[in-house]
């Protein structure tokens, strides 16, 4: 009678609930994780490195307290070059093998090598800085990973995002969720869904660049092509409430700032790479979400200052960013995302608050990063290194310390904000437009009343002159040749004794 009420039980509860609980991201200790694979499986996965193939496993979970043991589980390599690493990274799925399980709640985890970061924490700093920013959590803490007893080192575990962490942090599942690399650009290139399918993504393993990773077998796209042409409209006097219907502006732009702020260039604005975008059927908007965030804190693989860039000049420039170069032409938006990066900077990265979390970062990982001779083989990382990556140069693509980048990020950003504090205002009988915005060759000036002749300027968000002109009082319309000038963000102004305008542009 007891073996009959224990099968009920069994039957009658989710596989998660007879695992441990809240163990499984546990960011106070180093966990270990031991996969137990047949050796001709694994043969196949270290030399087919492009392949999505799970092979059959056993995972066990040490929490420290316990453990938990799965039986056939699924486990293959992960990532993009890191697949031809000698570090490689993988994922795990639970329910692969036995369909609906779930691991305490989640269906897959990634561990992530960090084979090309000295200091083995960028990546789950940079989740850490966007949960503190205030935006939607992805879990994340350190593990050791033995594979058949041998000891391939140091991961960062990551939470997958799939349905079960869609429902977590936006209470609902049932939207399309887009994954977005290179080269996701978000230009609009008609209506027809199938073009946006057919963008190949620049990944290793090919795919898609607007990956839909939910409702797949639907395969309907719809909602992105609806996205991206109200996009890509002229930023006139609607444009800024109508994409606010279709996008959460907020969380946008405090995620491009804290792209900004922590020298995240591997992203939408700079590399148009690896974000998410969800359509939240809650509320009929997307979401933006960036991953894949090792290429931070001051690494560089372009011979690029990160630390100093223009942080209201982030993207590149000679292709298109309209999620980007649209957005912050708007006076409203602009100034949210420079509010955004000023409280990042005071209270996000600043050093008097995120050192000491660093430095728990480097203490709780010392030991295990010590034993991992695997951290060892890509780029011949000491433990020197590893020490020194928190406070000095390591080599050309960690040209920076984590601290002092951040040192210097903080202040740097604070400077700029002070010297582009200038607001765009408008006097009651002077109101500017300008068109097109963004613009390449040529900008013109609707004027509704000058009164009297005025003085036009163009000056660099440093504040710096580029371009001046008259306008007499007559004039309600001037074009102004800025081919000449660099690309960037602009402020105009116009000025005469009675009144003061300025207001913004930007030149593609």
């Amino acid at each position: 009678m007891k073996n009959l009420f224990f099968l009920i039980f069994l039957i009658s509860f989710p596989f998660s609930v007879l695992f441990s609980q809240a163990t499984l991201f546990d960011e106070s200790r180093v966990s270990s994780v031991y996969i137990e694979i047949p050796v001709d499986s694994l043969s196949v996965i270290m030399t087919d490195v492009l392949s999505e193939h799970y092979f059959k496993a056993m995972f066990i979970y040490d929490f420290g307290t316990g453990r938990d043991t799965l039986q056939d589980v699924g486990f293959r390599l992960r990532g993009n070059t890191s697949r031809f690493s000698k570090k490689k990274s993988f994922k795990i799925s639970f329910n692969e093998y036995v369909s609906g399980r779930k691991y305490q709640g989640v269906k897959k985890i990634n561990l992530n090598g960090q084979h090309n970061d000295p200091t083995m924490i960028r990546e789950k700093l940079f989740y850490d800085t966007w949960k503190n920013a205030g935006l939607v959590e992805r879990h994340t803490s350190f593990v050791r990973v033995y594979i058949n007893h041998s000891y391939y080192g140091l991961y960062t575990n990551l939470e997958e995002m799939d349905k079960e962490w869609l429902q977590n942090v936006y209470g609902e599942k049932s939207g399309n969720l887009y994954k977005c690399t290179w080269p996701a650009d978000l230009v609009y290139l008609g209506t027809d869904q199938q073009t946006y399918k057919n963008i190949a993504s620049g990944s290793s393993t090919g795919g898609r660049a607007y990956d839909l990773q939910t409702n797949d077998l639907v395969d309907a796209y719809s909602d992105l092509v609806e996205f991206i042409t109200a996009l890509n409209q002229p930023v006139d006097a609607a444009y800024a409430s109508q994409i606010s219907q279709k996008i959460n502006i907020d969380v946008l732009l405090k995620a491009f700032a804290l792209d900004v702020a922590t020298g995240n260039w591997d992203d939408y604005m700079y590399n148009k790479n690896n974000y998410y975008l969800y359509h939240d059927t809650g509320t009929g908007k997307f979401q933006y979400v960036a991953y894949d965030a090792d290429n931070t804190f001051g690494v560089d693989w372009m011979g690029i200052d990160w630390s100093t860039r223009n942080c209201l000049d982030w993207f590149t420039h000679g292709e298109p960013r309209p999620m980007a170069t649209k957005l912050l032409s708007i006076p409203e938006f602009d100034s949210k995302f420079q509010r955004y990066l000023d409280t990042i900077a005071r209270q996000i990265i600043n050093p008097s608050f995120i050192f000491p979390h660093i430095d728990s970062l480097k203490t709780l990982i010392t030991q295990a990063a010590i034993e991992d001779t695997y951290r060892t083989l890509d780029y011949g990382y000491t433990m020197s290194d590893f020490n020194k990556g928190f406070t000095a140069k390591v080599d050309g693509h960690t040209p920076y310390g984590i601290k002092p980048f951040l040192s210097a990020r903080s202040q740097f950003i604070l400077q700029q904000l002070t010297l582009a504090s200038v607001p765009e205002v408008k006097s009651d009988n002077q109101a500017i437009s300008i068109y097109p915005n963004p613009a390449h060759e040529m900008i013109t000036l609707d004027i509704e009343s000058l009164n009297q002749e005025s003085h036009g300027f163009i000056c660099d968000m440093l504040g710096r002159q580029q371009k001046s002109f008259q306008m007499d009082s007559r004039q309600k319309t001037k074009a102004i040749n800025i081919g000449d000038l660099p690309p960037g963000i602009y402020t105009l102004k116009i000025v005469n004794s009675k009144s003061f305008s300025c207001k913004r542009f930007v030149k593609d």
